[in-house]
């Protein structure tokens, strides 16, 4: 189980930084893009580009989010609650997330291999999009993965409690 859990914090901390770095080049591709617009020659392309960095951006960083519970929750109202409630609420909640991530894990997947399929690219560049849509669907793999473990954890300290 351990090495499960070093696996997935390895994999989330490449992800994480990939994702800083995706921000970091949204970063220096707008500012180059602006300088260039005044000296008038902009970036072509550059839209695209820096949506595709933010998608990368957001999907990178989702297990890293998870992991830390960086996302928001209704805390007030849960702490009302009985502790037993609380884990039913929370084993429910933890379940209907991984069902949840793995469905736009598999719809992601068949959506890349449609797009794939069409050979359709991005407007001014050209990029075949469909990497992006595989990309973001392992992003959502993993996350998954990351899930179900802390769902797996948190049934394994539930029955030993």
């Amino acid at each position: 189980m351990q090495s499960v859990d070093k696996m997935l914090q390895r994999v989330s901390g490449v992800m994480r930084v990939a994702a800083c770095l995706s921000v970091l080049a949204m970063v220096l591709v707008t500012v180059t893009d602006i300088t260039g617009r005044v000296q008038r020659s902009p970036i072509f392309g550059s839209e695209e580009i820096v949506a595709f960095l933010g998608v990368l951006a957001l999907g990178l960083g989702l297990p890293y989010a998870h992991a830390h519970r960086s996302h928001i929750g209704v805390e007030v109202f849960v702490q009302l609650l009985s502790m037993r409630v609380r884990r039913v609420l929370k084993l429910f909640r933890e379940t209907m997330s991984v069902f949840f991530f793995a469905l736009v894990t598999t719809m992601m997947t068949a959506y890349a291999r449609d797009k794939q399929l069409s050979g359709e690219v991005s407007l001014n560049l050209g990029l075949p999009e469909y990497v992006l849509v595989y990309v973001l669907a392992g992003c959502f793999a993993v996350t998954t993965l990351v899930m179900l473990y802390d769902l797996i954890r948190f049934v394994l300290e539930w029955r030993r409690s």
